[in-house]
């Protein structure tokens, strides 16, 4: 898939979900437990061998080699991706807060719809 394709996906899977819980990382929920943090889609595009997703609350979740993405359960799951890199800023420190950053170089990250919620793309 390339990644022009996963951006539509990633499109395609806000327009149904509406928003997200977590994202669940391969070291666990963002924010530490599912409903700790979240959000809500504004911005998806392909740089060439990269996948940029900007979430609301100034976070940002990018792939380099982004790998596959599919759907699971409703889920979005990205994996076997080069690196993935979430970017966030601190909760609650205004304009100048700082920016943390983690990245990742194996697992899978899952993009999961709040609970009851069904994602089904064809």
């Amino acid at each position: 898939m390339t990644t022009a394709k996963m951006a539509e996906l990633v499109r395609r899977w806000f327009q149904q979900a509406g928003q997200m819980d977590g994202p669940l990382l391969p070291d666990g929920w963002f924010g530490g437990r599912r409903g700790e943090a979240g959000g809500s889609l504004e911005d998806v595009h392909a740089v060439g061998n990269s996948l940029v997703i900007r979430l609301s609350e100034d976070t940002m979740l990018a792939f380099d080699h982004p790998g596959q993405a599919f759907i699971e359960n409703s889920e979005l799951v990205f994996d076997g991706f080069g690196q993935a890199t979430l970017r966030w800023k601190h909760y609650g420190g205004g304009p100048n807060a700082p920016y943390h950053e983690k990245r990742y170089e194996s697992g899978q990250v899952r993009l999961v719809p709040p609970p009851g919620t069904t994602v089904v793309l064809s």
